[in-house]
């Protein structure tokens, strides 16, 4: 069974998405993180909150946090390039 990510997301999975961001823009990283664990509850095929999961946990120097949450995002959308970029970073590569 393929994985894919759903054409359309929920407003609330739109809006909390929204305000994680806005909580990592603020400096606020665990705050934004627990607005991304809130979208993958509602919808844990949601990459975009994966990958901002993952910029988050890199920006914290969580290094192995980070790269679970890229390949989590790859695992949904085996295209994501910008994730695949953040690994390759990640490994050193």
């Amino acid at each position: 069974m393929k994985n894919q990510t759903p054409k359309k997301f929920s407003k609330e999975e739109i809006d909390l998405v929204e305000m994680g961001k806005f909580y990592f823009i603020s400096g606020k990283y665990d705050e934004a993180i627990e607005e991304f664990e809130k979208v993958v509850k509602i919808n844990p095929k949601n990459a975009d909150a994966y990958f901002n999961m993952g910029i988050v946990k890199e920006a914290k120097n969580d290094s192995s946090g980070a790269k679970k949450m890229y390949e989590k995002t790859l695992e949904i959308m085996p295209d994501h390039k910008t994730a695949k970029k953040h690994i390759d970073k990640l490994m050193g590569l």
